[in-house]
């Protein structure tokens, strides 16, 4: 007497596939998730590396690297470079892993980008006293562009209001939702001092110490 064969059923086979799908389905996101607060992580701390190499820079220099930005066709707007050669402040600079969508740039070489009082020749000669200020960013999860008018931070003049037309930036929250709309920042120097907004709300709007030039980067 043979002995009969058995198997999963079409329905059987359907309920396990529809089973694991769901399974996916509520694993997914949170694994997406812990992915974005990995590269976040990541990315503060490549932020501070980079603040620590441009306080190296203004020990020797007395100003700080002019701008950089990767996307800009500008030879002035590759200040970051500065860091890493003659003198090395920093090995390499690390790649911004959330590379501004459509910016073109390959994501393992997309530099941060950063805005800084910069150099002002006619202020070093005659050594009159000027703001010095930086702040290296990337565009954070949602990789847009949350810097308004950065190549003129922190210096809009002192008579206009940045808040209402958003000169300024927005700063990366959490609290806000993982994948939230900002900036993770890293100011440094000088960066209280000059006129722009953060967050859309709150103005910086003073000078410490009283500056006669507050740009030039």
């Amino acid at each position: 007497m043979r002995s009969e064969l058995k198997g999963f059923t079409l329905i059987e086979l359907l309920i396990v596939i529809a089973i694991i799908l769901i399974l996916i389905a509520i694993a997914l996101p949170n694994f997406l998730e812990a992915q974005v607060r990995a590269k976040v992580a990541r990315v503060s701390g490549d932020l501070r590396t980079v603040g620590i190499a441009m306080e190296s820079y203004f020990v020797d220099f007395k100003v700080y690297p002019m701008d950089h930005d990767p996307d800009s066709l500008y030879p002035d707007e590759y200040g970051l470079y500065q860091l890493t050669s003659p003198i090395k402040y920093i090995q390499s600079l690390p790649p911004d892993v959330f590379n501004q969508r459509g910016s073109g740039s390959d994501p393992s070489e997309a530099d941060f980008e950063m805005a800084s009082t910069g150099v002002t020749p006619i202020f070093l000669r005659f050594r009159y006293p000027k703001v010095h200020a930086y702040i290296v960013y990337s565009h954070g999860p949602d990789r847009g562009d949350n810097f308004n008018d950065n190549n003129g931070w922190p210096c809009l003049p002192s008579s206009f209001n940045p808040c209402p037309t958003e000169m300024g930036y927005l700063r990366y929250n959490p609290t806000n939702g993982t994948n939230s709309v900002g900036e993770l920042v890293q100011p440094g120097g000088e960066f209280r001092s000059g006129n722009y907004c953060i967050d859309h709300w709150q103005r910086v709007r003073g000078f410490n110490p009283p500056p006669i030039q507050c740009g030039g980067g």
